[in-house]
């Protein structure tokens, strides 16, 4: 078993958030409790959340890459997940790290085969050695996660034609998987998998036949497919998907057949440069599935469709408000998440900045107006870190932090 028990607290580097960094926008000061920043295995890429050891309280998941070298070497990334479990306080009490494949961009929890446990499933970036996608089953006992099992991409070889070195060498393997998501596509209830594949230009399903097996599907995507949300786009109870294109800065929605099957339904233009993460839900409560994209590029936005039945609406763009300084990237928004924080029924809006090391939130109002979607914007400065990711807790929203390897969770505002 590749896991290493570390107690959070003994993990803790004591940094707490000064309060003369809090700095927030359109609103009065207001005063966040001292933040505790818990220690990660290297480069923690990104944050999720679900309950892995059944005590009723959900646990932070954080997929680390680390830096990334060349998939030449033998170890051409970090290949490590961190589990910090939780006991329905803000603070995690317990740290344990799992091995998985190389350069983990994206991790997904739910109970896979059926046994009543979650299950992690992990999209490796970076894997070299057929590690493309690792699964951690559920366990009894203390261990509450098994050792990873690997799945590889069926296929290969695959098209390459992203980045190389002077030599001319690949600098990223294929097929470069960079999301995962879990729905149940072909309604048989088991959960599915369907994996992107940035270097390769592809998505692929990974359709649960039970008993701990899967029947893989790849469906071709245009160049550079980022993240990948699941909803029911069309409205007609069938669940779709909707792709961040980050090559050539578009959003693309496939329909599903309810079979297992997709079909190309709406491509747009993500209304910035290099859209990362997308999130989907309600924005405007017409009973439409709407979506939030976060433009990691100079446009440094999140630009926000509202889906109706014609296509989807450019609705507004919302900006961390980051001076700049001529057309280089000042925010560098990393990830983006849809939630409702204050209870009322309708969904607010964060988005985290890698480069400007903040995070951002805005209330939301339900309106369907051009730019009146989110409001009263705050912004929470973080000293020289930077954070990659969010996800949401109870208690307030969860945020990894790639540089310096580190997590924090920052409460919730209040109404």
């Amino acid at each position: 078993m590749s896991c290493h028990p570390v107690r959070a607290g003994e993990a803790c580097d004591k940094v707490k958030f000064p309060m003369r960094l809090l700095a927030f926008v359109l609103l009065p000061a207001l005063l966040l409790p001292a933040q505790t920043f818990y220690k990660t295995s290297d480069g923690p890429y990104f944050s999720t959340v679900a309950d892995l050891d059944g005590d009723g309280n959900p646990d932070a998941i954080l997929p680390c890459r680390g830096e990334l070298k060349l998939p030449t070497e033998k170890a051409p990334a970090n290949d490590m997940l961190t589990v910090l479990y939780t006991a329905g306080s803000r603070e995690p009490h317990l740290r344990r790290d799992y091995r998985i494949g190389y350069g983990p961009y994206t991790a997904v929890a739910a109970d896979l085969d059926g046994d009543g446990r979650k299950d992690v499933a992990v999209a490796n970036f970076q894997a070299n050695d057929g590690r493309d996608l690792s699964i951690l089953w559920g366990a009894g006992g203390s261990e509450w996660l098994s050792p990873a099992v690997h799945l590889r991409v069926e296929g290969a070889p695959f098209t390459y034609g992203k980045n190389f070195t002077a030599a001319g060498a690949p600098v990223y393997p294929a097929p470069g998987l960079t999301s995962v998501t879990v729905v149940d596509f072909n309604r048989d209830g088991r959960p599915d998998l369907v994996a992107v594949a940035w270097s390769s230009d592809f998505f692929v399903v990974f359709e649960n036949l039970g008993g701990r097996k899967f029947r893989q599907h790849r469906f071709p995507l245009l160049p550079g497919p980022r993240d990948v949300a699941a909803a029911d786009f069309t409205g007609d109870g069938i669940v779709d998907l909707a792709f961040t294109i980050y090559s050539c800065n578009m959003i693309e929605v496939w329909k599903g057949d309810g079979r297992g099957g997709f079909t190309p339904w709406r491509k747009f233009y993500s209304q910035g440069m290099i859209p990362y993460h997308l999130k989907s839900g309600d924005i405007d409560r017409d009973g439409r599935v709407d979506l939030a994209v976060g433009n990691r590029g100079p446009s440094d936005n999140v630009a926000v469709f509202l889906n109706k039945p014609d296509s989807f609406h450019f609705a507004g763009s919302y900006s961390p408000g980051t001076p700049k300084k001529g057309e280089m990237t000042a925010d560098e928004i990393r990830d983006v998440l849809l939630y409702d924080e204050d209870g009322d029924g309708v969904l607010d809006l964060a988005a985290v900045c890698h480069r400007s090391h903040k995070l951002v939130r805005w209330r939301g109002t339900g309106s369907a107006e051009f730019g009146r979607a989110f409001r009263d914007r705050e912004t929470v400065l973080f000293d020289g870190k930077g954070p990659r990711s969010l996800s949401r807790l109870e208690q307030g929203l969860a945020v990894a932090f790639y540089d310096s390897s580190e997590f924090a969770v920052v409460p919730h505002r209040r109404r």
